[in-house]
């Protein structure tokens, strides 16, 4: 298992961690990559990026504040919850994904990315990526 870490810069953020993942899988005989997200505030999405979908994260970040508003009347605050807002956002995504490797290589879509999702930033994260 490789362990990754990045460092998020802000609350809600959409972090584009593909090179990283495909680093750490390079050469890796195996037929899929699990990249797994040992946060319950934090997600991890594949979703579209680069020439002609360059405003997709940013439109997911204000989609994912929009949908789950901060200013609710959240239930888990009287347990002492400062963020309940991100463990609902996190819910939305997932916490792992599974990519298939072709060759020793990420087996992604032309515009296929993988992103980290923050919802209670900024902070460090950490990644896990297993070949499996």
């Amino acid at each position: 298992m490789h362990k990754l870490a990045v460092q998020t810069e802000r609350k809600t953020q959409l972090l584009d961690i593909t090179a990283e993942v495909g680093q750490a899988v390079k050469g890796a005989a195996g037929g899929a990559a699990v990249v797994f997200v040992p946060h319950t505030t934090a997600g991890i999405v594949l979703q579209a990026s680069g020439e002609g979908a360059t405003a997709v994260a940013a439109d997911l970040e204000a989609a994912l504040e929009q949908l789950v508003d901060e200013a609710w009347s959240w239930q888990h605050t009287t347990e002492g919850d400062r963020n309940p807002w991100a463990h609902v956002r996190s819910a939305l995504t997932a916490s792992s994904i599974t990519i298939p490797l072709e060759d020793g290589e990420l087996a992604l879509g032309d515009l296929q990315t993988i992103f980290l999702c923050e919802f209670e930033g900024p902070r460090e994260r950490k990644i896990y990526v297993t070949v499996i």
